[in-house]
């Protein structure tokens, strides 16, 4: 049974900085109010309902937090949601697919409130659609996407601005990435490192979904594999050494879903990727929204946060691994 949405936001408030005597070292508390989007489910994967924010134990650092939670009863934050699309050659039998399923995004992630922005990427990073609530132009966002280079694919560049254009939306709005591409990096002259610093720091949850080249074309048309502009068509999907080579990589997708709170999801067929824009979805609109201002620290790096659940020990729970203090 479909529950209805838990949660969403609040306004970031900024925490004054509190001085120490002169010998002492200055601590500071230089952080907007923190939100901890919280995923819970049981060891089948199934929504957990109904708890309180007495239910759950936020540290940072260690340090037991007082924290606040939203529900629908009190304030509905939309969601600004930024969809990456992989649009290299080699990705024409699962862009076949994606085409299809832009009219889910409006219904299933952002809602009547929410906007979305559609990038495409292989080597470019190419903007299809700013923000919009206007599920017709993101549906002819998804349905124009097209290849322009063969193998090339830079994920992480594409992640990263991405990022910079969800960092211009209201601090208010929950701020969601849906990547939907393979799982590696094709030539990105951005580092991993930076762009999850960077999420992290803009508090964006990742949600790759993410396809195996080698399956999608197993699955697909001749007719899903369409020439190149220029007349090159996508032969050679392996490209032999240099492919092998690529997926011993880091698995760019794992790595975002892992340190940003999001899930990594998978598809090969088209009901495997409505599937997955599903799950993403309701996902998202079921998660307990935690605030807290941190107790005052004198750490400047990443603070590590942990949330546990005392009546649910063996639940599965979902959330950022932490914060950036702000410079």
């Amino acid at each position: 049974m479909r529950r209805p949405p838990c949660i969403l936001a609040i306004a970031a408030v900024v925490c004054s900085l509190a001085a120490q005597e002169p010998d002492s070292s200055t601590i500071r508390a230089n952080v907007p109010l923190v939100l901890a989007a919280v995923t819970v489910t049981d060891t089948k994967g199934n929504f957990i309902d109904g708890l309180s924010a007495g239910d759950f134990r936020l540290t940072d650092e260690g340090v037991l937090q007082t924290i606040r939670m939203d529900t629908s009863d009190t304030v509905l934050a939309p969601v600004s949601l930024m969809v990456l699309i992989q649009a290299s050659g080699v990705s024409a039998p699962a862009l076949a697919r994606i085409a299809r399923v832009g009219g889910l995004i409006k219904p299933l992630v952002i809602g009547e409130r929410g906007q979305a922005a559609v990038i495409e990427f292989d080597d470019e990073i190419r903007v299809r659609a700013d923000f919009t609530s206007d599920s017709n132009v993101i549906r002819a966002a998804f349905e124009g996407t097209r290849s322009r280079s063969i193998r090339t694919a830079r994920l992480i560049d594409a992640v990263a601005e991405g990022v910079k254009m969800l960092d211009t939306r209201s601090p208010n709005n929950r701020r969601v990435m849906l990547i939907l591409s393979e799982a590696r990096d094709r030539g990105s002259k951005s580092k991993l490192t930076e762009a999850i610093e960077l999420a992290q720091r803009a508090g964006v949850v990742v949600y790759p979904a993410t396809y195996s080249v080698q399956g999608s074309t197993f699955l697909s048309r001749p007719e899903d594999s369409p020439q190149m502009p220029g007349g090159s068509n996508n032969v050679d999907i392996l490209g032999g050494a240099l492919e092998l080579g690529r997926i011993a990589k880091a698995n760019v997708a794992d790595a975002l879903a892992r340190s940003t709170g999001g899930r990594h999801l998978s598809f090969l067929t088209l009901g495997s990727l409505e599937n997955a824009i599903s799950r993403a979805g309701e996902e998202i609109h079921s998660q307990y929204l935690l605030s807290f201002t941190p107790t005052p620290s004198s750490k400047q790096g990443f603070h590590q946060i942990q949330v546990a659940i005392s009546e649910h020990p063996n639940a599965v729970i979902r959330v950022r691994p932490g914060y950036w203090p702000q410079k």
